[in-house]
């Protein structure tokens, strides 16, 4: 197979063009790649080595070590993260998109870019969709259990949720002791679109897990015993980095926080086992079932907040 290559219009509005022997670095200034293997973009919300892409063994991949994030098809790649790489797909670093273009059989090496000493983290403020999934009885599982087992027993989980939230094109966030946490950035795509992506993964992961409990039941004792709640949640929140690492990227916003409240209330004080709130609501409106559940009171925060409950898909 030749070898493949990203292309992509430059500033001066000329189409460029560079073949990936074994690895590119797209960054500010790449330090220690060599002239032919570097991307560089005079950008300060662009990292010094911002990402990575790697052709091995017939596959290309793409590893993200940013501050500000990369973006494969529109969907925000998780902090540090990497993402195999099909011809067609676009990569978005700052303003610059990448066509991912598998076999070629030319490319044209890339010129040298100025270099600058920090990267600006970017605060910025956006809308997405977040996604919460809180295993019921995980902790009480954990006291029971050996620490070998419990990890065996989550991980299990969480690999098949993560699937399922790429699958639907959403970005994981974190593995929050019991709790998977994605979100659906509505930057590049329809927010409607977007929220219609993350109700079909909560869906997709509450089927998957009816078989998956019975699974795991047959490895790890009491599994049988477990429930999930979902919350989902739609609203404006601030991303940033609040630490010395790209993996310390943070999703900040009042959604965030319902999503996190909805799915410790879902499969247990609430019967129904996808909660979403208003906005989430009306956005897949016509596209999935909706229960109005009327008002509740949500701990630590104040009125009670109108609660929704995610049926059947309609189209």
């Amino acid at each position: 197979m030749s070898q493949p290559s990203l292309k992509w219009i430059d500033r001066n509005n000329k189409i460029r063009q560079i073949m990936i022997t074994d690895r590119i670095c797209i960054g500010r200034t790449c330090k220690g790649m060599a002239a032919q293997k570097r991307i560089c973009m005079e950008d300060p919300r662009v990292s010094r080595d911002h990402a990575e892409v790697v052709w091995t063994a017939g596959s290309l991949q793409i590893v993200d070590s940013s501050r500000n994030g990369t973006w494969v098809n529109h969907s925000r790649m998780a902090a540090g993260s990497a993402r195999r790489l099909a011809d067609g797909d676009r990569i978005r670093v700052g303003d610059l998109e990448f066509l991912v273009c598998i076999p070629t059989a030319r490319a044209d090496a890339g010129e040298d870019g100025p270099a600058t000493e920090l990267t600006k983290v970017a605060s910025v403020s956006e809308v997405i969709t977040a996604l919460m999934a809180d295993v019921r009885g995980f902790s009480g599982y954990a006291q029971r259990h050996s620490s070998a087992e419990a990890h065996g027993m989550i991980k299990n989980v969480f690999d098949v949720f993560s699937e399922i939230v790429e699958r639907y094109d959403g970005t994981l966030k974190d593995y929050a002791g019991d709790a998977i946490f994605a979100f659906w950035d509505h930057r590049f795509k329809d927010a409607a679109a977007q929220t219609h992506q993350a109700c079909r993964a909560a869906k997709r992961q509450r089927r998957v897990f009816s078989d998956l409990r019975v699974d795991l039941a047959g490895r790890y004792a009491d599994a049988d015993k477990l429930r999930i709640g979902w919350g989902i949640t739609t609203g404006p929140i601030t991303l940033s980095s609040l630490g010395s690492r790209a993996s310390d990227l943070a999703v900040v916003g009042d959604c965030v926080n319902l999503a996190a409240r909805l799915s410790s209330l879902a499969n247990k004080d609430i019967s129904e086992a996808i909660l979403i709130c208003t906005r989430t609501a009306t956005l897949v409106e016509g596209r999935f079932a909706v229960q109005d559940l009327g008002r509740h009171d949500i701990r630590g925060r104040q009125g009670p907040e109108p609660l929704f409950a995610l049926g059947s898909a309609l189209t």
